[in-house]
């Protein structure tokens, strides 16, 4: 019996020393971090087809230019502040190391090679430089201008959710199933530099291991507060950022500034915005 309990001992003390890793302290550190990267993502619950009685699909933009979500935006640096990036370089390191999957579309329905995304993004600009010869004549010759990837002009990012009422937990449910950087571009006509559009750059699935993974490994700079920072993945759980709707599922399949635009737009999405909260509320009733 002893003997029984030893084992049992030493068995929960290896699994508390594997469980806890610790890195020691760095140069202007004062205490010892965990292990980031060994941090594993929340699991998803199992969601059975007769236990939800309604749901719809939702689409919203996270504006990184709101003081609410600046911290999607900052530091602009691609090394960060001490390993913490925004979400744009968290994406792109991963991307790099082709570690998640990315997608054309919000249906996840057609694969994006990650090294598509790579040269779409790193991409020499062709610039048209005058130059003279010995004599004075100006002749015209093609430069390749090296491009490096940056989030100074991603502002926006497209979230696609699942809104649905479960029987098994007894109240409103949202589910993220899509995210996606937006890039405005730029282009310089005549010397000046004119808007030309927002474009998304690709699509990640929310659901999959390997980005909930990933998110769960990465810090924010949501606080100033360096012992209470959270992940990403807690980010997305919480809701801790603004957004607004600019679609939800329809006979049309449009969007609202398809047939709305402005201050209409704009009340178009809390309406919509109110009639999902309703629902919620209304469950109650009966």
């Amino acid at each position: 019996m002893q003997r029984t309990i030893a084992i049992f001992c030493i068995l929960f003390l290896l699994h508390l020393g594997a469980a806890a890793q610790y890195l020691e302290p760095q140069p202007g550190d004062y205490y010892k971090r965990s292990f980031m990267w060994e941090k594993k993502p929340q699991e998803l619950y199992t969601v059975r087809e007769n236990d939800v009685y309604w749901g719809r699909l939702v689409w919203r933009i996270i504006d990184v230019r709101e003081k609410e979500n600046q911290y999607f935006y900052f530091p602009q640096s691609p090394e960060g502040i001490r390993g913490r990036k925004n979400l744009a370089y968290v994406l792109w390191d991963a991307i790099n190391a082709s570690e998640i999957e990315l997608f054309e579309d919000d249906e996840m329905k057609i694969p994006l090679d990650c090294q598509r995304v790579i040269d779409r993004a790193t991409r020499s600009d062709t610039v048209q430089m005058e130059v003279y010869d010995d004599y004075g004549e100006a002749d015209y010759t093609t430069v390749f201008v090296p491009h490096q990837f940056t989030s100074d002009d991603i502002y926006q990012y497209a979230l696609k959710e699942a809104v649905y009422l479960d029987r098994s937990r007894s109240g409103m449910q949202i589910r993220a199933l899509g995210l996606a950087p937006m890039e405005d571009r730029y282009k310089v006509i005549d010397g000046e530099t004119e808007y030309m559009g927002t474009v998304t750059l690709f699509w990640i699935p929310m659901q999959s291991r390997q980005v909930r993974a990933l998110f769960a490994r990465k810090e924010t700079y949501y606080r100033e507060n360096l012992m209470q920072l959270p992940t990403w993945e807690y980010v997305f759980n919480s809701f801790l950022y603004s957004s607004f709707i600019t679609r939800v599922d329809n006979v049309y399949n449009r969007s609202i500034h398809e047939y709305l635009t402005g201050e209409d737009a704009l009340l178009e999405a809390e309406m919509i915005e109110e009639e999902i909260m309703n629902i919620s509320f209304d469950m109650w009733e009966y």
